[in-house]
């Protein structure tokens, strides 16, 4: 079983993302990150042994963790799913340990996730079941905002739903965080007008592309500096990290866009950056900024320590 259909067919088609009672292998791709969370978040914790998945990460799988844990199955093994995530980095001997081996899944879901459509999905065709989430072409756009107006409980009038698509920029992080927004602020969503969007959303919508550029430039100083007078705001700031790790993701691996007839002007930007970073600064900016968010939300003081020592190390740079 092969399915690729955008986001508003794939809900209708996979509800529940899995197929109850039908474990096994499965491979999602999804090319957002925001909607690759939403998706995975529909999975019911009823379909699954113990309620709870074991989560591994591509790289971390090895040839003898699958022999030790799924080659056998017998009177001692357990019906424990699996969720992996970065599928794409698994190494080579794994990947054709499972598109070669013949693995007796019994009761066990053994979900394999792809942030975006990979060759070797391919080669496991006769083995898995295999579900892709393609981009909506530019002139669909409305039917992705009316969509994730439906998975947030927020019913915004078709007039505002067109407004958002003008003054926001047309990915599913961007989006999802304006509806979150206004979900939260606006009051009465059947009256909102685009003014009071405007007065709601203006502000940060321009900071965060304009913190995100400073960092893309690595422009230290100036970034942590305004990151430091926003240091009340922990609901902007906690936003601002979980935008900005999507967008150090895509710097991470720009071929997203290789897909693309016309990249955007945002992503242009994304190709300048990943030439100016290293993989291995990346990797350190993500962590970083994954525990800045976990600051913010949890509103720690440790926060404030954090932006002040980058900002002081931003000097000696």
């Amino acid at each position: 079983m092969s399915s690729s259909l955008f986001p508003w067919e794939f809900q209708q088609a996979y509800p529940n993302l899995l197929k109850k009672n039908e474990p096994g292998l499965y491979v999602f791709s999804c090319y957002d990150p925001y909607l690759e969370r939403l998706f995975l978040s529909s999975i019911p914790a009823s379909f699954l042994e113990g309620e709870s998945w074991k989560v591994l990460s591509g790289p971390e799988l090895t040839v003898n963790w699958l022999d030790n844990n799924l080659a056998t199955l017998d009177f001692f093994s357990t019906a424990q799913s699996y969720k992996v995530l970065m599928s794409e980095q698994m190494s080579a001997p794994v990947k054709e340990y499972l598109a070669t081996k013949d693995i007796d899944w019994g009761e066990r879901y053994f979900l394999l996730t792809f942030g975006k459509d990979d060759k070797y999905i391919d080669k496991l065709k006769k083995k898995a079941k295999i579900l892709k989430v393609k981009e909506p072409r530019f002139w669909e756009m409305g039917k992705l905002m009316k969509f994730l107006c439906e998975q947030t409980s927020v019913p915004l009038s078709y007039q505002i739903q067109n407004y958002l698509l003008e003054v926001v920029p047309n990915e599913p992080g961007p989006l999802l965080m304006a509806l979150k927004k206004l979900a939260l602020l606006a009051g009465d969503l059947r009256s909102l007008t685009p003014k009071k969007v405007d007065e709601i959303l203006g502000h940060e919508r321009m900071d965060q592309f304009e913190l995100a550029r400073l960092w893309g430039e690595k422009k230290h100083k100036d970034l942590y500096k305004a990151l430091l007078q926003h240091i009340h705001d922990r609901d902007g700031l906690m936003s601002f990290f979980r935008f900005l790790q999507g967008h150090i993701i895509k710097v991470c691996d720009p071929s997203y866009m290789q897909g693309k007839a016309k990249p955007s002007k945002y992503d242009r930007q994304i190709e300048v950056y990943a030439r100016q970073w290293s993989q291995a600064q990346l990797r350190d900016e993500l962590r970083f900024f994954g525990e800045c968010e976990i600051l913010a939300k949890s509103k720690s003081t440790d926060l404030t320590q954090q932006l002040r020592l980058k900002l002081f190390e931003s000097y000696s740079s």
